[in-house]
């Protein structure tokens, strides 16, 4: 069995895939699977696929990401998961040596994650660090490309599709609400660099509402609140769509 499953998901994303598979190639620990699910592209992507003996994968309709995700976790044998999109990559080519020595170390956490660099469409990076677990009731602790799942002490791994946007929130809180402390390892150095604009951001409006509905069924906070943080992250949301530069407002600059 191998340390690591590394699930990628694309669509008519060649180029990026490409990009991803190069941060994995880079690795010094090697002891992993690649998985990627691809939604039937039509770039040229199968054709890579077959050629490349290190990757395990499948090419066919989906429906949507967190479908693609859910068919990468029911074939994989890794023990902890991580999920890499294409284009997507490590921040370094020591991240899963590093990873691999301190989980190692923890004796298998349930769930270990780190920081993140946060890439811009102009291709600034950003420091994002990570934050403490007892805040994830706010949002997201880190991006979902700097989580470790161990597939092995996590039943019914799975996502939600209820929340098209936001399944990874609802996942990692489903995690959360059923882990203690004591099996969770947090990383003080950068996991991935993710890439900015995707889906749960175009779409952050309907992507608020969902994790309205997350805090309400999944963690069960008040309502009052719940319609606090809605409000919140409303115009947060606001602010963000008419001035973008504010996204990175907190995180460290490092170019």
């Amino acid at each position: 069995m191998k340390f690591f499953s590394i699930i990628t998901i694309c669509k008519n994303n060649f180029g990026e895939l490409k990009s991803t598979f190069e941060s994995l190639n880079d690795q010094l620990y090697q002891d992993f699977e690649w998985i990627v699910i691809d939604g039937n592209s039509t770039d040229g992507t199968k054709d890579w696929l077959a050629k490349n003996l290190n990757a395990k994968w499948i090419s066919e309709p989906d429906n949507g990401i967190y479908d693609a995700m859910n068919k990468g976790i029911h074939i994989a044998e890794g023990q902890f998961l991580i999920f890499m999109n294409s284009g997507d990559r490590f921040a370094s080519e020591t991240v899963l040596e590093k990873s691999q020595k301190l989980i190692t170390g923890f004796d298998l956490p349930v769930f270990c994650y780190g920081d993140s660099i946060d890439v811009a469409e102009d291709g600034a990076e950003f420091y994002r660090k990570a934050k403490d677990v007892k805040k994830n009731k706010i949002g997201m602790i880190t991006q979902h490309q700097a989580m470790f799942f161990n597939r092995l002490k996590i039943s019914h791994l799975e996502y939600d599709l209820n929340f098209p946007l936001s399944g990874d929130y609802a996942l990692i809180s489903k995690v959360l609400k059923n882990t203690g402390r004591q099996d969770i390892l947090k990383l003080e150095f950068p996991v991935c660099k993710f890439n900015m604009g995707g889906i749960n951001e175009s779409k952050r409006f309907n992507a608020i509402k969902e994790d309205f509905r997350i805090r309400k069924n999944i963690m069960g906070i008040s309502i009052f609140m719940n319609l606090t943080l809605y409000v919140l992250h409303y115009l947060h949301g606001k602010i963000k769509r008419a001035r973008p530069g504010t996204r990175f407002i907190r995180h460290k600059n490092l170019n």
